[in-house]
């Protein structure tokens, strides 16, 4: 059993020694190019900025090849990314070469150039392809840029597009402030890019380090970045314009910008109340006063304060205007509700409070409030009534008086009257 058990481990480790191989030849049926290596027409070696020489408006392109399962000739095409702002003429762009005793492949391009060529990076890739042992095909795309700079001047404006600049700062926390940076370029390529932001105020800080760093970007590429910041918490609340200052090199030279956005540094509301002043109990046909202490514990003015009663059965809604309440003030939201004579018994609702911050945002709370009314005494109730009559028993006298009082004038112009007369007849 122990032979047989063997014989068939043996068996199975023969049969996955080609996959593992196969898996191997395929893994590694790729193109590279040689960093170290110098070949005849190159200055210095990849690794230490091999470029291409350009003499008479022709380009020399060197590539120090390696492979390790390639067998045979290699072929080697450029393709450039856009031919309508490429410096070459249409002309075959390829190249073919024999493995070296050095185990290199030296290919090598001659390609034409424009001779009213723009200066600038015209990415393309270099597209190596080639056999291995068995015949199967073996292909690697690298990347590469061609940098013209004895053409002529390139006439793109030189300038870095910030958009989707974005920030949500609040006092006293930390915030992450994102923006998409974009190369508009066509054919210009940023390089060793630095980002610093900075507030003039110094309320709002760099979380980390002060400058964001890029490798670049191609033509036409984008990439978003996020910077990490935070607000003093004795930061003012208003807006604060913040300076994005960029630096990066273009075509060999140094090149600076300079924007600035504004943000808004907010704060939650921060209306505190006191204790609710109010009856807990009247009487039916009376009037009862509330009153409710608000506070602004906050740094900024909290505005458009309005206080609301709901009381169903007494009140569906009553509202008084408080108005704006700057940092550290205290209004009172106070109002008057009356009852009605013949509505009695227990009222439960609520008291709520809304406003707004400076930049409208919302910020609203309620509290519970009830009130009992009840049914007036009867000593009370009979003297309430003993009021209501009163008045009508004031006006009967006054009235009566008034009657005695005229009559009393006509008998009295009468007795005048005659007396006058019987002078008038004595004196005749």
């Amino acid at each position: 059993m122990k032979r047989i058990f063997l014989f068939a481990a043996l068996l199975a480790v023969l049969f996955l020694v080609p996959i593992f191989s196969a898996g191997a030849t395929k893994e590694a049926a790729a193109f590279a190019i040689d960093q170290r290596a110098v070949l005849t027409g190159m200055g210095r070696s990849w690794l230490q900025g091999y470029a291409p020489e350009i003499t008479r408006n022709r380009l020399s392109l060197v590539l120090p090849i390696v492979s390790p399962v390639a067998q045979g000739a290699i072929q080697g095409e450029v393709l450039l990314q856009d031919d309508t702002l490429s410096p070459f003429p249409l002309q075959a762009m390829t190249a073919t070469a024999q493995q070296t005793r050095e185990g290199l492949w030296a290919l090598r391009f001659s390609l034409n150039l424009h001779k009213d060529r723009q200066n600038g990076d015209y990415p393309a890739l270099l597209r190596i392809t080639g056999t291995d042992a068995q015949g199967n095909p073996l292909q690697t795309d690298i990347p590469y840029v061609f940098r013209i700079r004895d053409g002529q001047p390139n006439t793109e404006a030189i300038r870095i597009q910030l958009t989707e600049v974005q920030a949500a700062f609040r006092l006293g926390e930390d915030a992450s402030l994102t923006a998409t940076l974009e190369n508009p370029c066509k054919s210009i390529a940023f390089e060793q890019i630095s980002l610093r932001i900075t507030d003039s105020s110094e309320d709002i800080l760099p979380a980390g380090a002060g400058t964001l760093y890029l490798d670049g970007l191609a033509p036409g590429e984008r990439v978003q970045v996020s910077f990490p910041m935070t607000v003093l918490p004795t930061a003012s609340v208003s807006p604060h314009m913040l300076n994005f200052s960029l630096e990066w090199t273009a075509l060999g030279k140094q090149v600076t910008q300079s924007e600035n956005f504004t943000f808004p540094v907010v704060q939650d509301i921060r209306l505190e109340q006191g204790g609710l002043k109010m009856p807990a109990s009247v009487v039916a046909g009376d009037s009862a006063t509330l009153s409710l202490p608000l506070m602004n514990m906050g740094k900024g003015n909290v505005v458009q304060v309005l206080a609301t009663l709901t009381l169903p059965g007494i009140v569906e809604r009553q509202s008084v205007l408080v108005g704006s309440i700057a940092p550290g003030e205290t209004k009172n939201a106070q109002m008057t509700i009356v009852t009605d004579k013949n509505c009695t018994g227990s009222f439960d609702g609520t008291l709520s409070v809304a406003c707004s911050d400076q930049d409208g945002n919302a910020f609203s709370f309620s509290i519970p409030v009830s009130l009992a009314v009840e049914t007036p005494p009867p000593a009370l109730a009979s003297a309430l009534e003993q009021e209501q009559q009163e008045p009508s028993r004031m006006l009967e006298l006054l009235g009566g008086g008034c009657g005695v009082l005229l009559l009393f004038c006509i008998v009295q112009g009468t007795m005048l009257r005659r007396k006058i007369r019987h002078l008038e007849e004595d004196r005749l």
